[in-house]
């Protein structure tokens, strides 16, 4: 079976299916939203509302303008639609998921005016040199940091962040088509 390569729309798709999953393993209730709806998840967590924009990229590449860096994760995080022709409001949604679809990682930030357009993260376990504070992985954004920023509570890790939450690639399928 040859498989067709997914288009844009499966593999947005894709990645709000994986972080319901990751956030319903996590011990938290997550829904996704319908088509139309300025956000992808919603998030349910000690009686509150927090609305989740999930952006994804299928692979870690050559980040553009910074060659000496080598490769990372690029999102677009301000611009929505086909060819980004609208800009996000601030107060559209709470967090952004930042979803590495290759590695299954996701990158939980908390949204605001402060988030750049572009945001460049690197795959996890990337040592940075000492002058490189300000970059960083992509698994060093649990969903708890995010929630402990929108409520002013100190963050309560839901697991031991040692190690990445990683979705087995060579994981048995539950269905197998004839």
């Amino acid at each position: 079976m040859t498989a067709e390569p997914l288009s844009d729309f499966e593999i947005g798709k894709a990645a709000e299916h994986l972080v319901v999953a990751d956030l319903i393993l996590s011990g938290y209730r997550a829904y996704l939203t319908d088509q139309g709806v300025p956000y992808d998840v919603v998030l349910d967590c000690a009686s509150s509302l927090f609305r989740v924009q999930v952006k994804a990229t299928r692979a870690a590449r050559k980040l553009p303008g910074k060659r000496a860096l080598g490769t990372g994760y690029l999102f677009q995080v301000r611009r929505a639609g086909k060819g980004g022709r609208r800009v996000y409001a601030d107060d559209e949604f709470d967090i952004i998921a930042l979803v590495a679809l290759d590695i299954r990682v996701i990158a939980y930030l908390p949204f605001s005016e402060s988030v750049l357009q572009t945001i460049h993260l690197r795959p996890p376990g990337y040592q940075h040199h000492a002058r490189a504070e300000r970059r960083r992985n992509i698994d060093q954004f649990p969903i708890e940091a995010a929630l402990a920023v929108l409520t002013s509570k100190r963050p309560v890790l839901a697991q031991p962040q040692s190690s990445p939450r990683l979705v087995a690639m060579e994981q048995p399928r539950l269905f197998e088509t004839a």
